[in-house]
Parts: structure tokens; C-alpha cells; sequence
């Protein structure tokens, strides 16, 4: 009897711990909600943006509502927390009458910067008829500079490799960057030159509108009188920038907020 009764405690402790460590468990995918991105969902599963990138074969860190990320290279528990929406990677749309782009992203689920991405398109015009592609892989932005190419995509993962680096007023390395040190460094990089203040990097480039950004544009802001702050457009409403209130590099959202009442002007420099 006393034997019994060990072999029964003994299997309610074994069961006890299994079951503790499945709800201590990290889940295996996460359906990417508005305001993400992807410092902050890897911050919050407590892993990392580059292993994030390499399990979901990003070349980017442009992501869009809906989409499901694999946080682990679990084959058993990705099965068990499949989403139908992510198994939807080919999808097209033929164009209605009096659809627009916001229309169509409402309707799937993304949003308009995305679309215009994924289908190469320079503004919102769209023509009843024509076929969307509402969900695939990024389309190559290419945009020529002298000989050679270089994408807005290749900006935006330069940019989002110093996230976390210090603020500092007048720096310009990775020691701390001040807001245009920042977005100067990181086309440097590139073997792009531009100026070194905010102010004068508005006269690089060339003006776009907000509704027509797309990922590594510089976006500038008036924050203390004047153009006063610049950072880079990343996709999906936000920006990347050197932040002297947060102080260090990060992403804010452009569409609300403090930063949407101070924006004043985007500019292109690849194209």
C-alpha cells in the first residue's frame, strides 16, 4: 500500500512539472498586431531580431498587420498554432470599381505602405481590373544611384542594426549619434553622402509626400523651431531615429502622436 502510494505521488509531481513547463514555454509564432515591430516582439519573447529575420526568411525588418512570424524552429508547436492568414502567401485581388489602397489594406488585413511595396507602386492610384498582390514576399525597390543600386530596404536593415545605441548631442559614430549624425552615418555606410544637420539634409534629395513614403525615406520633424529632427522611414508607420527624449536609437510610430503633429516633410535620396 505505502509502495503505491509513492508511485502515485511520484506521478502527480512528474505531471505537475510537465505541465509548468509548457506554460513557462515561449509560443512558437506570433500574428503581428498594429504598432509592432520587430525590436519590440522580439524584446517581448525574449529573443532577437536577427534570429527573428533568419526563421521567417526576412531580408528587412518590414512586417505588416496580420502577418505570422515563427518565434522558434519548433516544428511540433508551429503545427499545433498554424494561422490560416499566413498560409494565405500567394494571394491576389483584382481590382473593383471604386476600390482605393486603403480600401483594399482594411479589407486584408495590411496597410497601404506595404501594398505599395510589395507591388512596386510610387503612389495610390489604382485601376479597376488590375490585379493586387495582397500578400508575398517584398519586391526588390530598386532605385538607381550613379552605377550601382541600392534599396530602401538595405537602409531600413542598416538603420535597425544600432537600434539601442546612446544618444549623444554632436555624435555621429557608434559611440552615440545626435538625430542627423544618425541617418548621415547610416548612408555613409552605404556610400551615400549627405548633409550633416537636419536642416540641411532637407535639401538632399528629393520631396515626397507622406502619403507616398516608402522605406528609407528621411522624415523630418520641427521639433524645437525650424527643421529640428530627421530619422529614417522603416514601412508600416514608423520611423527609426535617434531619439534625445528616449536617448538612444528607436522606433516611433509617424501616423500618431507627438510625431505626426511635428512632421513637416519627407525626403528621397535613392532613386
Amino acid at each position: 500500500m505505502r509502495k503505491n502510494w509513492r508511485i502515485s505521488t511520484l506521478t502527480v509531481l512528474i505531471i505537475l512539472f510537465t505541465c509548468s513547463t509548457v506554460v513557462m514555454a515561449s509560443p512558437a509564432n506570433y500574428v503581428v498586431k498594429k504598432g509592432d515591430c520587430l525590436w519590440a516582439i522580439a524584446n517581448s519573447n525574449g529573443t532577437s531580431v536577427s534570429s527573428i529575420k533568419q526563421l521567417n526568411g526576412l531580408s528587412s525588418d518590414l512586417i505588416y498587420i496580420g502577418q505570422t512570424l515563427r518565434l522558434s524552429n519548433s516544428e511540433t508547436t508551429q503545427a499545433t498554432t498554424s494561422n490560416p492568414v499566413a498560409n494565405n502567401t500567394s494571394s491576389q485581388y483584382v481590382i473593383q470599381p471604386g476600390d482605393s489602397l486603403w480600401s483594399i489594406a482594411q479589407k486584408f488585413g495590411t496597410t497601404v505602405d506595404y501594398l505599395k511595396i510589395i507591388n512596386g507602386l510610387t503612389d495610390n492610384t489604382v485601376y479597376a481590373g488590375k490585379t493586387l498582390l495582397v500578400r508575398g514576399t517584398v519586391v526588390n525597390t530598386t532605385v538607381s544611384r550613379s552605377s550601382d543600386n541600392l534599396t530602401g530596404s538595405r537602409v531600413v536593415a542598416k538603420a535597425a542594426q544600432y537600434l539601442g545605441t546612446p544618444y549623444r548631442y554632436g555624435g555621429s559614430s557608434p559611440n552615440g549619434f545626435d538625430c542627423s549624425g544618425f541617418t548621415q552615418y547610416i548612408f555613409r555606410q552605404l556610400q551615400v553622402s549627405i548633409n550633416r544637420t537636419a536642416a540641411s539634409q532637407y535639401n538632399n534629395g528629393f520631396s515626397v509626400s507622406k502619403a507616398n513614403l516608402i522605406p528609407g525615406d528621411l522624415v523630418f520633424f520641427n521639433t524645437s523651431g525650424g527643421i529640428s529632427h530627421v530619422g529614417i522611414y522603416a514601412g508600416n508607420g514608423q520611423f527609426i531615429h535617434s531619439s534625445s527624449a528616449r536617448g538612444k536609437v528607436i522606433y516611433s510610430a509617424l501616423s500618431t502622436g507627438y510625431y505626426a503633429q511635428t512632421f513637416v516633410g519627407a525626403r528621397r535620396i535613392i532613386r
